[in-house]
């Protein structure tokens, strides 16, 4: 530091804060394994969501059944009527399952059983043998049941047209069920999920530098002899909260990238959703989620001045990033409409910003704009709050 500062020599603030800045990006570039985790600790949140998403899809497929499917029959032959009725809606009947034909088996086999006493207009109860652990013989299952209530229905309609009534007194009053969202509700989840696992990133992006120049460095006696340089230990800390910043935006942009690439991936057509949020979606999240760099780096320093030992540290600064995160996972599931009051809120406001960019709703820029002023003065009163924290000898020098 004091070479790189000489002696003597008149610089301004900027200058001296950038030469802090430049000797942490250098010390924490050397540490490889702290800088393999930063690599690795972003992809992870897009590999779950992308798993998520591709067994959802698994899922799916057999859950909307539209090609033919196969089971087997057991006394069916009782009731050729609705033997008939279920081949004309793509159901293939077998006799048996050969060496399995006992039961339903591993692999999709289900087995419809009609009792022996059955007449083909007379009330009788079909059994539908599935293992309701095998998602494709739950789907398989579902579907064979709603055509057979079906035909439970059109007997029902033509029994009472046989005795001269309306069929629609039956049932007077009916209920059309109509979709109206922009994706399955699974997916619009996962995708949901994205702007809390960002936020835990913002909070853990540059924690290692964060405790390695604070306690890390107290604890080894090396920023003593900072302290005969000549700058102003309000500069140290600016210089210092840059180099965690540069850290943070670029573990930020790490994620969206892989967040945009796994989507691209894994979303779409399998699920029946509209494609995964485009390149400018995640840009702008980029943009408007640097005022929540600047509050996370400012925190991560004051919880690490006030602990005062690295082990201390490292406890509180893995719990903080759950803070901010919990919350918007609640939101994540259960999306709440966006008020101005959430926008008073730091880092909530960005998350419910973030959840309708997502999502593809309209966005209030009024609340973008108070969300992005009052989570900057945060910023501002943290920053005060370490600075004051700095001017204290034992916040640098070790006991």
């Amino acid at each position: 530091m004091s070479d790189l500062m000489p002696k003597g020599a008149v610089w301004p603030w900027w200058r001296r804060c950038g030469v802090v800045l430049r000797k942490e990006v250098v010390d924490h570039l050397r540490d490889r394994r702290s800088i393999a985790l930063a690599l690795i600790y972003p992809l992870l949140g897009p590999l779950v969501v992308g798993l998520l998403l591709q067994l959802s899809a698994e899922s799916q497929r057999g859950v909307h059944i539209t090609h033919e499917i196969t089971v087997a029959a057991r006394g069916l032959d009782r009731v050729p009527e609705l033997a008939s009725f279920l081949a004309l809606n793509q159901v293939e009947l077998v006799a048996s399952w050969g060496g399995e034909a006992q039961g339903p088996g591993k692999r999709g086999r289900v087995v419809l059983d009609v009792p022996a006493d059955a007449t083909p207009h007379g009330p009788f109860t079909v059994r539908v043998l599935f293992d309701a652990n095998n998602v494709t013989e739950t789907a398989i299952a579902g579907r064979v049941t709603e055509l057979i209530n079906s035909y439970g229905r059109q007997l029902e309609r033509q029994s009472l047209v046989a005795h001269g009534l309306d069929p629609a007194l039956i049932q007077p009053v009916t209920v059309e069920r109509v979709h109206t969202g922009h994706r399955l509700d699974l997916s619009s989840v996962l995708y949901n999920l994205i702007p809390p696992l960002l936020i835990f990133m913002i909070f853990l992006g540059a924690v290692y530098l964060a405790l390695d120049s604070t306690v890390g460095e107290r604890e080894r006696g090396t920023l003593e002899p900072l302290l005969t340089a000549p700058i102003r230990r309000w500069e140290l800390l600016l210089g210092k909260a840059g180099a965690a910043f540069l850290f943070t935006l670029a573990t930020v942009i790490f994620n969206l990238a892989a967040f945009r690439l796994v989507l691209g991936l894994c979303s779409g057509g399998a699920l029946g959703s509209e494609a995964a949020p485009g390149s400018g979606t995640f840009l702008l999240i980029l943009v408007l989620s640097l005022p929540v760099m600047v509050l996370a780096v400012m925190v991560q320093l004051v919880v690490a001045a006030i602990a005062r030992t690295l082990k201390e540290a490292q406890i509180y600064l893995g719990l903080l990033p759950l803070v901010p995160a919990l919350p918007g996972i609640a939101s994540a599931v259960a999306p709440a409409e966006p008020h101005l009051w959430m926008s008073s809120m730091p880092v909530f406001g960005q998350m419910t910003t973030f959840i309708r960019l997502i999502a593809g709703a309209p966005v209030s820029w009024l609340q973008v704009v108070l969300s992005a002023v009052i989570t900057l003065v945060s910023a501002v009163l943290v920053f005060w709050w370490a600075a004051r924290l700095y001017e204290q000898d034992r916040t640098l020098i070790a006991d």
